[in-house]
Protein backbone atom coordinates (compact mmCIF):
# COMPACT_ATOMS: atom_id res chain seq x y z
CA UNK A 1 0.00 0.00 0.00
CA UNK A 2 1.37 3.42 -0.95
CA UNK A 3 1.27 6.08 1.73
CA UNK A 4 -0.14 9.39 0.51
CA UNK A 5 2.06 12.39 1.29
CA UNK A 6 0.35 15.76 1.77
CA UNK A 7 1.07 18.50 -0.76
CA UNK A 8 3.61 20.75 0.96
CA UNK A 9 4.53 22.84 -2.08
CA UNK A 10 2.58 25.82 -0.69
CA UNK A 11 4.84 25.89 2.38
CA UNK A 12 7.99 25.98 0.24
CA UNK A 13 6.46 28.64 -2.00
CA UNK A 14 5.65 30.77 1.08
CA UNK A 15 9.22 30.34 2.34
CA UNK A 16 10.71 31.34 -1.02
CA UNK A 17 8.35 34.31 -1.32
CA UNK A 18 9.47 35.56 2.10
CA UNK A 19 13.19 35.41 1.21
CA UNK A 20 14.01 36.27 -2.42
CA UNK A 21 17.59 34.89 -2.21
CA UNK A 22 16.25 31.32 -2.06
CA UNK A 23 17.11 29.48 -5.28
CA UNK A 24 15.23 26.33 -4.46
CA UNK A 25 13.96 24.25 -1.58
CA UNK A 26 13.09 20.62 -1.05
CA UNK A 27 11.45 18.43 1.56
CA UNK A 28 13.40 15.19 1.56
CA UNK A 29 13.17 11.87 3.34
CA UNK A 30 16.26 10.62 5.17
CA UNK A 31 16.85 8.13 2.36
CA UNK A 32 17.12 10.94 -0.20
CA UNK A 33 13.67 10.88 -1.80
CA UNK A 34 12.18 14.26 -2.76
CA UNK A 35 8.74 14.63 -1.18
CA UNK A 36 8.12 18.07 -2.65
CA UNK A 37 10.26 20.84 -4.12
CA UNK A 38 10.12 24.48 -5.11
CA UNK A 39 12.11 26.10 -7.92
CA UNK A 40 13.69 22.92 -9.29
CA UNK A 41 12.89 20.55 -12.11
CA UNK A 42 12.27 16.92 -11.05
CA UNK A 43 15.85 15.78 -11.80
CA UNK A 44 17.32 18.64 -9.75
CA UNK A 45 14.82 17.98 -6.94
CA UNK A 46 15.90 14.33 -6.71
CA UNK A 47 19.59 15.24 -6.76
CA UNK A 48 19.07 17.99 -4.18
CA UNK A 49 17.07 15.62 -1.94
CA UNK A 50 19.99 13.18 -2.03
CA UNK A 51 22.37 15.99 -1.04
CA UNK A 52 20.08 17.03 1.83
CA UNK A 53 19.89 13.44 3.08
CA UNK A 54 23.67 13.14 2.84
CA UNK A 55 24.29 16.35 4.78
CA UNK A 56 21.90 15.36 7.54
CA UNK A 57 23.57 11.96 7.69
CA UNK A 58 26.97 13.60 8.11
CA UNK A 59 25.66 16.05 10.73
CA UNK A 60 23.80 13.48 12.82
CA UNK A 61 26.91 12.02 14.53
CA UNK A 62 27.79 15.53 15.69
CA UNK A 63 24.30 15.98 17.17
CA UNK A 64 24.63 12.64 18.94
CA UNK A 65 27.64 13.99 20.85
CA UNK A 66 25.09 15.95 22.92
CA UNK A 67 22.82 13.15 24.23
CA UNK A 68 21.57 15.31 27.11
CA UNK A 69 19.88 17.41 24.43
CA UNK A 70 18.35 14.40 22.61
CA UNK A 71 20.96 14.40 19.83
CA UNK A 72 18.64 15.86 17.18
CA UNK A 73 19.81 17.82 14.14
CA UNK A 74 18.56 21.41 14.32
CA UNK A 75 20.47 23.15 11.52
CA UNK A 76 23.30 22.09 9.24
CA UNK A 77 24.87 24.44 6.74
CA UNK A 78 27.47 24.68 4.03
CA UNK A 79 28.78 27.92 2.55
CA UNK A 80 30.27 27.83 -0.94
CA UNK A 81 31.22 30.46 -3.48
CA UNK A 82 27.91 31.89 -4.61
CA UNK A 83 25.64 30.61 -1.89
CA UNK A 84 24.60 28.48 1.04
CA UNK A 85 22.90 25.18 1.71
CA UNK A 86 20.93 24.82 4.94
CA UNK A 87 19.14 21.74 6.27
CA UNK A 88 16.69 21.54 9.19
CA UNK A 89 14.67 18.66 10.56
CA UNK A 90 11.05 18.85 9.37
CA UNK A 91 9.71 15.73 11.03
CA UNK A 92 10.57 12.13 11.73
CA UNK A 93 13.09 11.09 9.05
CA UNK A 94 12.13 14.20 7.02
CA UNK A 95 14.28 17.26 6.29
CA UNK A 96 13.90 20.68 4.70
CA UNK A 97 16.80 21.80 2.54
CA UNK A 98 17.25 25.28 1.08
CA UNK A 99 19.82 26.48 -1.42
CA UNK A 100 20.21 30.26 -1.23
CA UNK A 101 22.31 32.90 -2.96
CA UNK A 102 25.13 34.82 -1.30
CA UNK A 103 23.98 37.86 0.65
CA UNK A 104 21.15 36.13 2.45
CA UNK A 105 20.41 36.99 6.07
CA UNK A 106 21.37 33.61 7.54
CA UNK A 107 19.64 34.24 10.86
CA UNK A 108 16.39 35.14 9.14
CA UNK A 109 16.63 32.10 6.87
CA UNK A 110 17.27 29.76 9.80
CA UNK A 111 14.30 31.19 11.69
CA UNK A 112 11.99 30.98 8.65
CA UNK A 113 13.12 27.43 7.89
CA UNK A 114 12.43 26.24 11.45
CA UNK A 115 9.00 27.88 11.34
CA UNK A 116 8.23 26.27 7.97
CA UNK A 117 9.49 22.90 9.23
CA UNK A 118 7.20 23.08 12.28
CA UNK A 119 4.18 23.73 10.04
CA UNK A 120 5.15 20.91 7.68
CA UNK A 121 5.84 18.54 10.58
CA UNK A 122 2.26 18.98 11.71
CA UNK A 123 1.05 17.95 8.26
CA UNK A 124 3.49 15.05 8.03
CA UNK A 125 2.19 13.80 11.36
CA UNK A 126 5.54 14.23 13.07
CA UNK A 127 6.43 17.42 14.83
CA UNK A 128 10.12 18.37 14.99
CA UNK A 129 11.72 19.00 18.36
CA UNK A 130 10.85 22.38 19.83
CA UNK A 131 13.71 24.76 20.50
CA UNK A 132 14.92 24.58 24.09
CA UNK A 133 15.69 27.86 25.88
CA UNK A 134 19.31 28.58 26.78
Amino acid sequence: MTQHQPDLSWALRDLADSIPEIRFAVVASSDGKAITAFGADPDDADRFAAIVAGLQSLAQPVAEQFPKHRGQLRLAGIEVDGGHLFVVRAGNETYLGVLAKTGIDQGLLGHQMRDCARRMGDLLGTVPRQEQPG
